[in-house]
């Protein structure tokens, strides 16, 4: 069956890279790994179990049930989404983006306020910061984290440093507070992937590292830097059948691929059902070794000139997300939870 293989000297090499950066451009700050989205598609367990090696403590998920998957991997787990069900263990902690989530939560829980420094997405307003930790004192929740997003860490221009200077002026004003308050100061973040490989002064508790782990770094900014990092996962799939057709043969729905000549076609067990693109008739993609995908991709499999037993249907996500103008995120996370993972220890294996 189709199968994602997950290149460990990879992720160590992405890791790795990433922390020479930190040790060379902060003091202290702290390397935190984003494993929401099934850890961008490349599987929760696996990428979880790779970077406990590494000595990964803090992590970023999506849900609870996801913070629950990895809970004994790691000493620090922030849920980034939605209102948990049941109180959360001592080592979570829960994203807060509105004030009816505060009043939901029992009294000791773990929380990490997430401010808006300019992104205009999620995140409380900097003006209602003291409204908001006030509420969490009195409700008997512990401040752990306070966070914004910095969405500038790609672009060019002059957004990035004015995000990365609102969240300053929001960590001084927590700081004050706290002071006011009489409560331990929290822990603060703003940095993603390509925030942090561009910043030459770190002064943050952690950065969030998330697509830059997987090897990809989509940035305007830090092209150079992108080279320097080496995809994680690669698809591979399985033949489902073989045929010798001749010249003129039609293949798949609508018969849109037609046969130059006579040749081995095989079908391979991966589709748009698994989470991969609908390969049409205005579309030309390749696999890892050159053979084209044939139009029309099935729900469950494709066929191309071939007859590999295997075939890897690719082994870096950008040259798919360009011919469907995204992103290697998008890319990645559309690969089934289904589709089997496996980590590979020696790429001779």
């Amino acid at each position: 069956m189709s199968e994602i293989l997950l290149d460990s000297q990879a992720f160590f090499h992405n890791l790795t890279f990433i922390s020479h950066h930190l040790k060379k451009h902060s003091k202290s700050t702290k390397l935190a790994l984003v494993l929401k989205d099934n850890a961008y598609g490349h599987g929760l367990e696996q990428i979880a179990t790779l970077a406990r090696e590494f000595g990964v403590e803090d992590v970023f998920v999506k849900t609870h049930y996801e913070a629950k998957i990895v809970q004994d991997f790691f000493g620090s787990i922030t849920i980034l989404y939605g209102a948990p069900q049941e109180p959360l263990a001592p080592h979570m902690a829960i994203a807060i983006n509105n004030k009816e989530m505060l009043h939901s939560l029992p009294p000791g829980t773990k929380v990490e306020l997430k401010v808006n420094a300019g992104m205009n997405r999620n995140g409380i307003s900097p003006s209602e910061l003291e409204e908001y930790i006030a509420l969490i004192t009195h409700r008997g929740l512990e401040l752990f984290g306070v966070f914004s997003h910095n969405g500038y860490g790609d672009e060019v221009g002059e957004d990035f440093a004015l995000g990365c200077e609102n969240f300053c002026a929001i960590k001084d004003e927590v700081a004050r507070m706290c002071a006011d308050l009489g409560i331990a100061l929290p822990r603060f973040h703003t940095l993603n992937s390509s925030g942090t490989l561009r910043s030459t002064h770190i002064d943050d508790d952690l950065v969030r590292v998330g697509i830059a782990a997987y090897g990809y770094l989509e940035s305007d900014a830090t092209p150079h830097i992108a080279r320097q990092l080496k995809p994680v996962a690669s698809l591979w799939a399985d033949r489902i059948s073989r045929k010798i057709l001749p010249r003129g043969a039609k293949i798949g729905y609508g018969g849109k691929s037609v046969l130059e000549s006579e040749s081995v076609v095989s079908t391979y067990d991966v589709g748009y059902g698994d989470g991969f693109y609908r390969v049409n008739e205005r579309k030309t993609l390749h696999t890892a070794s050159g053979e084209r995908i044939l139009p029309r991709t099935s729900m469950d499999c494709f066929s191309c000139v071939s007859d590999a037993p295997r075939i890897c249907v690719f082994d870096d996500a950008l040259a798919l997300a360009r011919e469907f103008d995204t992103i290697s995120y998008e890319v990645l996370t559309r690969l089934s939870p289904f589709i089997k993972r496996t980590i590979v220890r020696d790429k001779g294996e």
